[in-house]
């Protein structure tokens, strides 16, 4: 490998540590600080847990390891995350592709680097899951080897295509999906039948292993979960060669094949370029379907004070990443589904469940709905030289992610409505949507033009990433919680003086919370008039 190079991945490894344990001004360390904290708090609480209470039964666990190494090479295989395996940073094509470097001397540092990674996401696996191994050695040996296989074989599957052709490997991409899918329903009609018998995840895994097709294609995947199980050296010893042959096999496979991998390395670097580029600018659905005609259009608004103009460019950027959208409220329907099969026969339980899952996936999808002000940060300057009222611009920027935060909503209270049968729980809380929803993005957007930043993906390494990202969540749940237990407040009183009426309740949160609105709209209008693009737009 060329001296070159390897010292490249030195300087960019000091790099990677510099810019995570430094950084100037307060808000920097303070996010530094925050964050170390959380990952330090949340490793520290699985070691107790790991030590306080009973490990698991190895056998259980060399009987779900296979299966979910197993899980994620056919994910990363049927889906476009196999792209990442081979992608470059947009300096790295620039620099190294014309560079006096061959095919192969890149493929190794591309290698070299991802396994350097893997070491640190190993790390705190295994300090995760360590309460499923016996020690932590060898649990932080056999998850390594885990991750370092599951990357190797996503280049594999890349240089694989990259041999048989393009286009035969998207059609045979295709078939696979469709074989898995073919595969995922069968198994579902046979597990699962008519609802009355229910597998556990153990006797799941123990109908696959003891199938014909399970023990051959699960038997190379038994070392890594029997290395992370050993309880002494020799054994971990033993396992961990056996799973270290295998990666010499298919990065023995990889250099054999030597394809001419450059021009694939430079469109999946491409394609992450852009994917980064428009989350750090817009929603993270804004990436889906790019590069395709939009068939759709939406009648003109009317202008509303120049809220109207406003509202129908974001629900246009919003419409054109409908793909999105459909696949997730796909998700949500099959998770509801897999709730109704997990407790077919207590609708109590499965109301619980499913307020509480809607509750954490709102608040956590309100930050990839940036069909709003955050979506519109590096246009600032336009929104600003527009002859329109700030409030009016405020209210226009809200219309689209309230709507399709509520639109996700119905379609999950619609799922539980029909599982559940409680209709005047499920009326109730979809008469709420709407108020609860504006509260929501209200406290989004004012948050975001007080402190203003950029959408950003945390690593294992980004402390002041995940610090920053759980003081924002800690100031919107704030202001949602205020909110929440004003309304409350006026509801409770609702409910005893009208002798339990659902009705008036509904009609008092309603009011109360639209209320609350009203007062936060020329909040978020002050925020975005002090915004000076010159000064507070991120970097």
């Amino acid at each position: 490998m060329n001296p070159a190079l390897l010292k490249l991945i030195f300087m960019q490894t000091r790099g990677f540590f510099r810019r995570s344990f430094r950084g100037s001004g307060l808000g920097r360390v303070a996010f530094f600080a925050v964050g170390a904290a959380l990952i330090g708090l949340w490793l520290l609480a699985n070691v107790i847990n790991a030590v306080a209470q009973r490990r698991s039964e190895p056998a259980r666990v060399r009987m779900i390891a296979p299966l979910a190494i197993l899980g994620f090479c056919l994910v990363t295989l049927i889906t476009s995350a196999g792209d990442r395996a081979i992608a470059f940073t947009a300096g790295e094509v620039d620099q190294l592709f014309p560079g006096p470097f061959t095919r192969r001397q890149l493929l190794f540092y591309k290698l070299l680097k991802s396994t350097l990674l893997a070491g640190l996401t190993a790390m705190i696996l295994s300090l995760v899951m360590l309460r499923h191994a016996q020690w932590w050695f060898a649990c932080f040996v056999g998850t390594y080897l885990a991750v370092v296989f599951v990357m190797y074989f996503n280049i594999a599957a890349v240089m694989v295509g990259q041999t048989i052709g393009v286009a035969a490997y998207s059609r045979a991409r295709k078939f696979i999906v469709a074989l898995v899918i073919i595969a995922v329903f069968a198994a579902g009609k046979m597990f699962v039948g008519s609802g009355t018998t229910n597998y556990s995840a153990i006797e799941l895994a123990q109908q696959i292993h003891a199938s014909p097709v399970g023990r051959v294609v699960l038997a190379p995947l038994e070392p890594f979960g029997n290395a992370i199980t050993a309880t002494r050296a020799s054994e971990l010893f033993k396992w961990a060669a056996y799973a270290a042959f295998l990666l010499v096999i298919v990065l023995a496979i990889v250099v054999v094949l030597d394809a001419n991998y450059l021009e694939a390395a430079m469109a999946a670097s491409q394609r992450r370029y852009e994917k980064i580029r428009k989350i750090r600018g817009g929603s993270f659905l804004s990436g889906v379907g790019l590069g395709k005609q939009p068939r759709r259009h939406l009648p003109v608004f009317p202008w509303l004070g120049g809220a109207g103009p406003i509202a129908w460019r974001q629900l246009t950027n919003a419409m054109r990443s409908s793909r999105g959208l459909l696949l997730l409220l796909g998700s949500l329907a099959l998770l509801m589904l897999a709730i109704y099969r997990l407790i077919p026969h207590n609708p109590k339980e499965l109301l619980n469940v499913g307020v509480g899952a809607m509750l954490w996936l709102t608040f956590l999808l309100s930050g990839m709905l940036n069909f709003d002000f955050r979506g519109d940060v590096d246009q600032m300057d336009v929104l600003k030289a527009l002859p329109i009222n700030s409030v009016a611009l405020t209210l226009g920027q809200l219309v689209s992610p309230v709507l399709v935060m509520s639109m996700i909503h119905i379609a999950v209270l619609l799922a539980m409505g029909t599982i559940i049968h409680n209709y005047s729980a499920i009326a109730l809380a979809a008469a709420l949507i709407l108020p609860i929803n504006l509260l929501l993005f209200c406290a989004e957007n004012l948050v975001f033009l007080l402190f203003p930043h950029r959408p950003a993906a945390a690593s294992p390494g980004d402390l002041q990433i995940l610090g920053r990202k759980f003081v924002f969540l800690l100031m919107k749940g704030l202001v949602l919680m205020i909110g929440a237990l004003i309304a409350g407040c006026f509801a409770a009183l609702a409910w005893v003086f009208t002798g339990k009426s659902l009705v008036v309740v509904g009609a008092v949160a309603w009011i109360a919370l639209a209320v609350e609105c009203a007062a936060l709209v020329p909040a978020i209008a002050w925020a975005y008039r002090r915004f000076d693009p010159s000064v507070d737009t991120p970097a």
